[in-house]
């Protein structure tokens, strides 16, 4: 699992907190990247935060599971007056937290290859 370590790029392509090969291949690049100022773009402007950090497609990816489960949720729960409106906003809120989480820890990850590369 990509948890444990950030150099796997075997698993799932569906999952979108495993680093990619382009991610690999790009150590150093996102290794320069300041996470504050990424976890920031993200949380104000998503697309600003793909080209900062010159990717999207893991972005992309949760975002893809956010519609689908937004979508689920909507089917199978009754429109009644007595149900509450939050349940979207609840949904968008947590796919915003997991990008943003995925940004900064893109970031961290490659500063971690970054150093076992120079030891």
């Amino acid at each position: 699992m990509a948890f444990n370590n950030p150099n796997e790029t075997n698993g799932s392509i569906w999952n979108p907190f495993q680093p990619t090969k382009r991610d690999i291949d790009r150590t150093e690049q996102l290794a320069k990247k300041n996470p504050v100022i990424a976890g920031l773009l993200t949380f104000f402007f998503l697309p600003a935060a793909m080209l900062y950090l010159n990717r999207g497609v893991n972005n992309l990816k949760i975002l893809g599971y956010v519609f689908v489960l937004a979508f689920a949720i909507a089917i199978v729960s009754e429109v009644s007056e007595n149900k509450s409106d939050k349940q979207p906003q609840i949904i968008g809120l947590l796919g915003n937290i997991a990008i943003i989480a995925e940004n900064i820890r893109t970031i961290t990850l490659a500063r971690k290859r970054q150093s076992e590369i120079n030891f």
